[in-house]
């Protein structure tokens, strides 16, 4: 498959290495340093105790992408509209689009723009760093889940895209119900980023800690009421194991935590703050979920 992955980071660099290991032809959309040392030295990229460093293609610009078979889209909801206009004209018709991005609004913002694309609505269970400009660390789990989200000529891309992440060897499956996928992503967010990124502590701790565990239980029970008028099935289940799950995670830094350590922007009001604006238009309280928006917002400014 001829595979672009549209926002390099951390993330994009471990799945695009690994569809790459598979034998697939991937180009790496990157800019700046990072860009730089993709193009000169190629992807160090470890992974599970190994390391390889592939010779990758490295591009700054989307004029050369209208052959591809499948678009990833793997940057930050901050960068998302401007990676829009950079792509705007230059798709093939029979592309698939595919959204990795943190919350449940980009799905929705790709299929405003491309409303004749195959989409399919993708989460990442995945801790990855960018150490250094081309070196990529990826430290824990990996799994992807993809759904199809709109009908396009891409459609038939699905399954093959799902096999190639599998011979690369990422966990992937297909969601039947792509919708309750991105909120149950939502829910272990809303419980667990903003807290590691206020008080820098990996997530395993916010569950050994009962008053920070109390914190985020409560943040995830008012996603849980905010989704459930939203007629998503979520429930108590799915917190408590988020909690479970978490509990035997490792020292893994949240992406909202090294956003902040990076000095960007974060995804909080894609994240907490969705669910406090969706809670408005309910008529639902989201007292913690709006002071965890208040807090890191605080911290952002710092």
């Amino acid at each position: 498959m001829r595979v672009v992955i549209a926002g390099a980071g951390a993330v994009g660099c471990h799945y695009g290495s690994r569809l790459q290991q598979a034998g697939n032809s991937v180009r790496f959309l990157a800019r700046g340093t990072h860009l730089n040392a993709l193009q000169q030295h190629g992807l160090l990229h470890e992974s599970e105790g190994s390391s390889v460093r592939l010779h990758v293609e490295a591009i700054d610009h989307c004029a050369d992408i209208a052959d591809a078979d499948v678009l990833i889209l793997c940057c930050k909801m901050t960068a998302l509209m401007p990676m829009f206009e950079s792509l705007s004209g230059k798709i093939g018709a029979e592309t698939l689009l595919v959204t990795l991005q943190n919350g449940v609004e980009a799905v929705d913002w790709v299929t405003t723009k491309f409303p004749n694309h195959a989409i399919a609505a993708g989460t990442a269970f995945i801790g990855a760093r960018l150490e250094a400009p081309g070196h990529v660390i990826h430290s824990a789990a990996g799994s992807i889940r993809l759904g199809l989200w709109q009908s396009g000529a891409g459609d038939r891309l699905l399954p093959e895209l799902i096999a190639q992440f599998k011979a690369g060897g990422v966990p992937a499956r297909r969601e039947a119900e792509p919708a309750l996928m991105l909120w149950r992503k939502l829910l272990w967010n809303t419980g667990f980023n903003a807290i590691t990124a206020i008080h820098r502590c990996f997530a395993s701790q916010i569950c050994e800690q009962p008053e920070m565990l109390a914190i985020a239980r409560s943040a995830m029970g008012e996603t849980v009421a905010v989704a459930q008028a939203e007629g998503i099935k979520l429930g108590e289940d799915d917190i408590q194991g988020h909690i479970d799950v978490t509990l035997s995670m490792g020292p893994v830094k949240t992406s909202m935590w090294q956003d902040i350590e990076a000095g960007h922007a974060t995804e909080v009001e894609y994240l907490n703050g969705l669910v406090v604006r969706q809670g408005e238009l309910h008529g639902i309280a989201t007292p913690v979920n709006r002071m965890l928006v208040a807090q890191v917002h605080a911290i952002e400014v710092a």
